[in-house]
């Protein structure tokens, strides 16, 4: 089918703040600085700020993959795109089918844990059956309506949410590093904390604390100049979200003292401990926080996701009615509720097996694999791109295109190992079989679909590249 004949997003509707807002919003520092720092002080002890920042250093590397093909070949298929012209078509459906039914099932599960949290801490724990379940559902239509209204809309949406949520981030942090807690203010949380399984496991949850910072990839049809400002949204999500990390746990490390980093780590809550202790007049503003961090990042999330969805249906590697506009805003609306609606399902559903946060930790976990096959492969794809150079491009390209990738395969194996490691207790345990299971479905779509529609698998790349690269 003609390229002519495909429906297409508005384009140049967004400058480089635009696009890289929905990156910076998705990464959402305040959900994880409050709710991962503890995990990880029980990990590695009072050095997560070295491990952030290692972790921000080897995600970089995944970042200028994606960036330098962003400079090639501007799409809304993003990963998809890429792996598709340097691997092949079949190999992109593939990745892309498991990547977005990762992406599926990882936010079912932080679908639910938002709806237990706001249950537990806005409602004041709403004492009916199934009020868990109703909150969540409100809140996936809450924050899938600015996807469907428009991106500029939504862009503004994640920017203001964004903004209240950094800016307090920072001050915060500010505030315990000028008190300098119990034990002042030391070099001590970046001292290496040594090389054992738990070290690597904290490093793990640094790399995933990062996830969604490709989000600025798939708006490239609806950016102006897209070979310059996507890569500089990419590059400057992680460069940005990794000082708010380190800048953050540093401060919480210094709040509650090195020495007393088994408190930190025992906390459920340790900004609000921290804020209530020495900046009382935030605390009460930590729950509104966190709100803040999740819905800018579904709001973001949702708007990169339904373009990858959309692409993918326009290019037909899935139903085309996924491609379909919405008429009255111009946008993916039929891609957005095609993504967050199984997500809330998921959620929902998960609660009739076991409780709200083993669901949403084993969800977040089982799901986030999918996608971090799809960041290893992208950067296979850029090795490969590299290696279809000539001898003068490849010598002068080794170290962006060559060098760095397999720097960032070799950082995305360590959370692969931590979630995969056998003597798992139930249920992750199962992970992986579950994860082959999630591959093959992958697979077996890819293979069913090149048997009945060869000519799809052939015009696909064309096709998720969209409007710019046309």
């Amino acid at each position: 089918m003609s390229t002519e004949t495909q429906p297409h997003l508005g384009s140049g509707q967004i400058g480089l703040w635009g696009v890289l807002i929905p990156g910076l919003a998705q990464v959402a520092p305040a959900f994880n600085l409050f709710f991962t720092t503890g995990v990880m002080a029980s990990l590695a002890g009072a050095s997560v700020p070295l491990i952030f920042l290692i972790a921000m250093v080897g995600m970089l590397a995944t970042a200028s993959s994606l960036a330098q093909f962003a400079g090639i070949y501007p799409s809304l298929g993003s990963f998809l795109t890429y792996i598709a012209r340097s691997i092949g078509a079949k190999t992109a459906t593939a990745v892309g089918v498991i990547t977005i039914l990762g992406y599926i099932i990882a936010f079912g599960g932080i679908y639910i844990f938002v709806g237990s949290y706001l249950d537990a801490n806005v409602f004041s724990g709403v004492h009916f059956w199934g009020a868990t379940q109703i909150i969540t559902i409100l809140y996936g239509v809450l924050v899938t309506l600015p996807v469907i209204v428009g991106l500029k809309f939504g862009v503004r949406v994640s920017y203001v949410l964004y903004i209240f949520e950094a800016v307090l981030l920072v001050v915060l942090s500010i505030a315990f590093l000028a008190h300098g807690g119990p034990q002042g203010v030391s070099a001590k949380p970046f001292a290496w904390p040594g090389g054992s399984k738990s070290t690597l496991l904290a490093f793990s949850l640094a790399i995933l604390a990062f996830g969604g910072f490709e989000a600025a990839a798939p708006l490239a049809e609806e950016t102006r100049d897209p070979r310059k400002n996507v890569p500089i949204a990419v590059l400057g999500t992680v460069v940005v979200s990794g000082i708010i990390y380190v800048l953050g746990s540093w401060a919480l490390v210094t709040a509650f003292g090195p020495a007393h980093v088994g408190a930190l780590a025992a906390d459920p809550n340790p900004f609000h401990t921290a804020a209530a202790k020495y900046a009382s007049v935030l605390a009460p503003l930590i729950t509104w926080i966190f709100l803040t961090s999740v819905t800018s990042s579904y709001v973001a999330a949702n708007t990169q996701t339904a373009r990858v969805i959309f692409g993918g249906g326009r290019s037909g590697l899935w139903s085309r009615k996924l491609s379909n506009v919405s008429a009255r805003y111009g946008t993916p609306a039929v891609a957005a509720v095609a993504f967050v609606a199984p997500s809330i399902l998921i959620g929902v559903v998960s609660t009739a097996f076991t409780n709200p946060g083993t669901a949403s930790g084993f969800l977040g976990t089982f799901g986030i694999l999918g996608v971090i096959i799809m960041y290893i492969m992208a950067n296979v794809a850029l090795v490969v791109h590299w290696a279809r150079l000539d001898a003068a491009q490849r010598a002068k390209k080794a170290l962006t295109q060559l060098v760095i990738p397999i720097v960032g395969i070799a950082i995305l194996a360590i959370p692969v190992w931590g979630d995969l490691q056998p003597g798992q207790a139930a249920p992750y345990k199962y992970l992986p079989y579950l994860t082959l299971g999630l591959i093959a479905v992958g697979v077996v779509y890819t293979a069913v679909l090149a048997a009945r529609r060869p000519d799809i698998i052939r015009n696909a790349p064309a096709l998720l590249e969209g409007v710019e690269a046309e």
